[in-house]
């Protein structure tokens, strides 16, 4: 079974979502790296004030190093300060977890930096003229770093959601309102097909591409109504010209008729059978030319079938838009062909579906087979020997003259339905 594809509606919405998604994904990809980048050299920089801040306050002297004055509580936090021995002279050591890494690094005669256990260390020797006389170890946390940087990527993640679900609700309300001023036009022109062909969209000058879009369809209207109106006159015109020397033919024919016998009155029989089969194909040529003019008529389905001396439907009161006469010869040839073809009377069945008016000829005969469905509308296609196969091809284009259309069912059973606009 054939998948049904996404609405341009949806699929629109879906292109809004990915693109956003994946816009929002590297926003937040971004600022996550430079939130960790510049976390980073926040410590650092931290590091290294608290560092130069505490070198500033030791002095050598000959019975070793002092600091000369207290730091602030604020540099005091995490600094060490040892002379070139290795000792603590400043600072404590109260955390056991740190001892090990303050030590060996105050014991350094040169600059160091590590990070163990997101805890960045920075050890820097103190020279005086010279000379190494003390080394100061700073050490600074990552943790608070951290929690600000998770809670501005859930910040930021949540801002990107939001973001992907407006930017995909603004896609979707901006297609549904750009479609559905198509639906509108969708809904007109096929209003205007069961009603009034001659209308337009008329979208006046300027203004969108829909807009356009209407103009360039009113356009192609009127190249089709003027291709259709050309066809009507020249259908009418070569119907009017033939029906003249037809006309001539039956009253010569019905002439000889009189006096004729035998077999030469069974040859005549044959011809007028013949010429009124053409002056009833002619009939229909008119019927078609002339529809476009007869589309506001209405009829019932009882008078319809009044016309073709069938029973009485349950249906007879539904009003068709469509004229009597293109119906009745449509239909009557469906009749002809269900005799034909089945063992008993056909049947005439009438139903809605919406606002359409289904009316049915159904018979007990072998029916249509399924690939024939529409090569019986074929002009020439036959069922059997007989015939020029014009009757099917013909009541579908009266029908479809009058803002219907006829189709046949697949068998067993042959079933035609003439559809047509009800009112």
């Amino acid at each position: 079974m054939a998948v049904k594809a996404p609405s341009l509606r949806t699929r629109m919405a879906a292109t809004a979502l990915v693109v956003s998604t994946l816009t929002a994904t590297l926003l937040v990809a971004g600022v996550a790296f430079l939130l960790s980048q510049s976390n980073n050299q926040s410590v650092q920089s931290r590091l290294e004030a608290r560092v130069s801040a505490a070198s500033a306050t030791v002095m050598g002297g000959p019975d070793g190093i002092h600091v000369i004055e207290r730091r602030s509580p604020l540099l005091d936090q995490n600094v060490w300060i040892f002379d070139s021995h290795g000792t603590l002279v400043d600072g404590s050591l109260s955390q056991s977890t740190l001892e090990r890494t303050v030590r060996g690094l105050g014991s350094s005669s040169s600059q160091q930096g590590v990070t163990i256990e997101d805890v960045s260390y920075l050890a820097q020797p103190v020279r005086r003229q010279g000379t190494w006389i003390a080394t100061v170890v700073a050490a600074e946390d990552h943790d608070p770093y951290e929690r600000a940087e998770r809670n501005s990527l859930w910040l930021s993640a949540g801002l990107g959601a939001a973001t992907v679900l407006i930017a995909t609700a603004a896609a979707w309300m901006a297609a549904t309102r750009s479609l559905r001023r198509v639906q509108a036009m969708s809904d007109l022109a096929d209003d205007w097909r069961e009603n009034d062909v001659g209308s337009r969209f008329d979208p006046g000058p300027g203004g969108d591409e829909i807009a356009h879009l209407g103009r360039t369809l009113d356009q192609m209207l009127d190249r089709i109504v003027d291709a259709l109106s050309a066809e009507r006159r020249l259908t009418d015109e070569i119907a009017h010209e033939l029906r003249t020397p037809l006309s001539v033919v039956l009253a010569e024919v019905e002439l000889a008729r009189r006096s004729a016998s035998g077999v030469q009155r069974e040859g005549l029989d044959n011809l007028h059978a013949a010429a009124l089969r053409m002056r009833e194909s002619i009939d229909t040529m008119l019927w078609v030319a002339r529809a476009h003019a007869a589309r506001d008529a209405r009829v019932t389905v009882g008078q319809v079938r009044t016309e073709l001396d069938l029973p009485p439907t349950a249906y007879d009161d539904v009003v068709l838009a469509a004229p009597a006469s293109p119906l009745v010869a449509a239909i009557r040839p469906l009749l002809e062909n269900s005799e034909r073809h089945g063992a008993g009377e056909p049947r005439l069945e009438v139903t809605r579906e919406g606002r359409t008016v289904v009316i049915a000829v159904v018979d007990d005969g072998p029916g249509v087979a399924p690939g024939d469905v529409e090569a019986v509308f074929d002009p020439g296609h036959t069922t059997g020997g007989d015939g020029a196969g014009l009757g099917l091809p013909l009541a579908r284009r009266m029908v479809r003259a009058v803002g219907g259309d006829l189709v046949a069912r697949p068998g067993p059973g042959g079933r035609f339905e003439v559809r047509v606009p009800g009112r």
